[in-house]
């Protein structure tokens, strides 16, 4: 079995609803406990090649991977061994193909179409997916893994627009509130503006790239 890294399997020590999911500040300690270094994008964070991408409202984490097809595949079977060697906390449910047995060269991951695994407890639901290359947009997307881990209670559709929380937040929330909720999707530019001039470097560079992002993607240094 492939060894994966160190923060993949703290992270998924930490996985329940009150230690790594209970709010936003809970989110970012128990990131960086597990070896997850934040990155300067909201809701970011990287570890040995690996990439997260979290959002505080409500608290979710998508970890993601990609590299040579075989080397992923056998990545995304050691999380299933890892986590199928702790039946005491998860409950193995998932419906489609169960590919959790297969090897990373069988020849099913061709034959047959590829769903979600799905594990609940904790508080939590875990999925995972993996997929070869594939066309997005106008580019290729490389063969990658997701691994999510959404509390339980969290709504399929996710939450409304809370613009009396964001307004709270971005005047008397902590640090890492302020960086997470410049990454909220659809934030108003008159809110991303005042996230800009946060008294908090990491906050306001938080703000700053979403800007960039919003006008048209980072000025190429070579040009």
């Amino acid at each position: 079995m492939r060894t994966l890294p160190d923060a993949v399997t703290a992270l998924l020590r930490a996985a329940d609803a009150d230690t790594l999911l209970r709010d936003a500040d809970a989110l970012a300690d128990a990131l960086a406990d597990a070896g997850w270094a934040p990155d300067v994008e909201s809701g970011r964070f990287s570890a040995d090649g690996w990439d997260v991408v979290s959002s505080a409202w409500p608290p979710n984490v998508s970890v993601f991977r990609d590299g040579d097809l075989l080397d992923v595949r056998r990545d995304a079977l050691s999380i299933v061994a890892t986590m199928h060697a702790e039946p005491h906390r998860w409950v193995f449910d998932t419906e489609g193909p169960d590919w959790s047995g297969w090897s990373a060269d069988d020849p099913r991951w061709d034959d047959e179409p590829v769903d979600w695994l799905l594990w609940r407890g904790q508080g939590v639901v875990v999925q995972l997916f993996t997929a070869p290359a594939m066309t997005a947009g106008p580019g290729t997307l490389p063969p990658h893994l997701h691994l999510a881990i959404e509390r339980e209670d969290s709504p399929s559709e996710g939450l409304p627009r809370d613009e009396a929380r964001d307004r709270r937040v971005a005047s008397e929330g902590s640090v890492v509130e302020r960086w997470f909720l410049v990454g909220e999707p659809d934030l108003p530019d008159e809110m991303l503006a005042v996230l800009e001039g946060d008294p908090d470097q990491r906050v306001s560079a938080a703000a700053a790239s979403e800007r960039r992002m919003r006008v048209g993607g980072f000025d190429d240094p070579t040009g």
